[in-house]
């Protein structure tokens, strides 16, 4: 019988995912800065996190897969309870106001393929689908049969806010710079969590992220 994992493991495994991510976004940031641009770029970090960030997601479902609070089985489901659609008007709203505030108007990037380094498909539609599959897909489904609702639901966003500071760091942001990331991503953590539970179908969350990734990188 296989031997059933603990939260040390978990966390365990966290943290050297945390460093191998560390690790990959300075050499990223060196090789993007010397020898790539635009779409190039962005092909390498969809590729790279997909390999990195999957292959270990993959792991972990296959190594608890009987510790889930949901099964891997039924991650993907039909089950878009009213709290989804309520937080994408909500979204929707927000970020409409956000770009009228900013922009004075109606406001859509000319150059999405450059824009950032050319990190097009990598923000608007990678981030938000395997951030998802490992965060809320693994993480917290694995947290919601070790702490109440509440306790997973923030551990898991103070994971998926912690695994963003090796990017913060590559990047060189400033002090302000982390301060106003860290206000975004861990509501956003939160959110995705709770929204998480409340349907029990991935397909909400990551349906969230990438308007939320999608509108802030095309229209704020």
């Amino acid at each position: 019988m296989r031997k059933q994992w603990s939260l040390t493991t978990v966390y365990g495994n966290y943290l050297i995912f945390w460093l191998i991510w560390l690790v990959v976004q300075g050499y990223l940031k060196g090789i993007q800065t010397q020898y790539t641009t635009g779409m190039a770029n962005d092909l390498i970090n969809v590729v790279v996190k997909a390999v990195i960030w999957i292959s270990l997601g993959l792991f972990w479902f296959s190594r608890t897969q009987n510790q889930l609070w949901l099964s891997k089985k039924k991650l993907y489901n039909s089950r878009f309870p009213i709290e989804f659609w309520l937080a994408l008007v909500i979204f929707i709203g927000y970020l409409f106001m956000s770009m009228w505030i900013r922009h004075h108007g109606f406001y859509i990037t000319t150059h999405p393929f450059t824009k950032e380094g050319g990190n097009f498909l990598s923000v608007t539609l990678a981030a938000g689908l395997i951030e998802e599959l490992v965060f809320r897909g693994f993480f917290c489904n694995f947290l919601l049969t070790k702490y109440d609702m509440l306790t997973a639901i923030m551990i898991q966003a103070l994971l998926f806010q912690a695994i963003h500071f090796p990017i913060y760091w590559a990047e060189g942001l400033s002090l302000m710079g982390w301060v106003a990331n860290v206000a975004t991503v861990l509501p956003l953590g939160i959110i995705f969590g709770w929204i998480f539970y409340r349907s029990r179908n991935l397909w909400p969350s990551t349906i969230l992220h990438c308007v939320w990734d999608t509108a802030i990188f095309l229209f704020v």
